[in-house]
């Protein structure tokens, strides 16, 4: 998909009132059980790349996508464009061609996945999530209605999805094990947990955007993804 046909999809995502979903890797909608991976991807690095694939295995599912939010609960769009973020995940494609690139127009994990219920109706969804995401994802500031709301939208989410999660930063796989019985107990046979490499686990977008604004390298990107924002001076030192 060329430049021009991505960002106009991105801009009809963003004009829907309504969840939304669009595929960009592929013309075909997917089918069968799917991973998904949703983040902001500013940039992609190669510890989401492991995520997924850990997660794909984890949830026998047959295909793995990059799920590309172009809203987010806490963040303002910032760094990357949009249209740069889904060029990035279609360059880490030349190495690695099962990797599917979506976007979803919402904010919400419950609201991601009604998205792609809605704009693919032959597939299912696991939810890959680190243990961040996964911990806002029970936080009830996020629904309208609090905790009642929030209790209301899990049951519909979780009546479909599962969850894949997974330790980040310094929180080992055992503490996300331990929160998830604690704080998700009525979920608990929906939700994997599993164990990231702590090389892995410590690589975030936003470490990698800071050392590429001080003119330092990508170590922590796929290839190909570390060559684009060389060629178009995304997160330029400046």
């Amino acid at each position: 998909m060329d430049e021009a046909a991505v960002a106009a999809r991105l801009e009809a995502l963003e004009r829907s009132p309504a969840p939304a979903a669009a595929r960009f890797d592929a013309p075909d909608a997917p089918r069968g059980r799917w991973a998904v991976l949703p983040s902001a991807f500013n940039p992609p690095t190669l510890a989401h790349l492991r995520l997924l694939e850990l997660a794909r295995e984890a949830a026998g599912a047959e295909r793995g996508a990059a799920l590309l939010t172009t809203r987010n609960v806490d963040k303002r769009v910032e760094g990357a464009p949009l249209a740069e973020r889904v060029g990035m995940l279609l360059a880490a494609r030349a190495s690695r061609p099962a990797l599917a690139v979506l976007a979803a127009n919402r904010a919400r994990i419950a609201d991601q996945a009604a998205a792609l219920t809605a704009a693919f109706p032959e597939a299912s969804f696991d939810f890959a999530l680190g243990h961040d995401t996964l911990v806002r994802l029970f936080e009830p500031r996020y629904y309208a209605g609090g905790a009642t709301g929030m209790a209301r939208a899990l049951e519909r989410f979780f009546a479909r999805h599962r969850v894949i999660a997974a330790n980040r930063g310094a929180a080992a796989a055992a503490e996300v094990a331990a929160w998830a019985a604690q704080n998700a107990a009525p979920f608990a046979d929906r939700i994997l947990v599993i164990a990231l490499d702590e090389r892995h686990a410590r690589v975030s977008s936003s470490a990698a955007r800071s050392r590429l604004a001080d003119g330092g390298a990508g170590g922590d990107l796929p290839e190909e993804v570390a060559a684009r924002i060389r060629a178009r001076g995304l997160y330029a030192p400046g």
